[in-house]
């Protein structure tokens, strides 16, 4: 089957590459992470929202940590 690959499987890719690249070797922030992989997604194609990046990210061997900023959960992630 010819074509681009489908949404999903763009975003699994991208983050898998970025893994693999070592940038999550520091701790990066929901908002980084979605900017980053938007880069690489067509403009005409939904973009990444932040609210969907933990599903992607539950999937990588990634430790997790929570801040708050007032009332605001900020999730970050960093390679284990």
């Amino acid at each position: 089957m010819a074509g681009p690959m489908k949404r999903k499987e763009l975003y699994k890719h991208l983050l898998k590459m970025m893994y693999e690249a070592g940038y999550f070797d520091e701790w990066r922030q929901t908002s980084e992470v979605c900017d980053r992989v938007n880069r690489d997604v067509p403009d005409r194609w939904t973009q990444m929202s932040p609210s969907a990046v933990f599903r992607y990210m539950r999937r990588l061997d990634v430790e997790e940590r929570h801040m708050w900023q007032k009332t605001q959960m900020i999730r970050q992630w960093k390679r284990i």
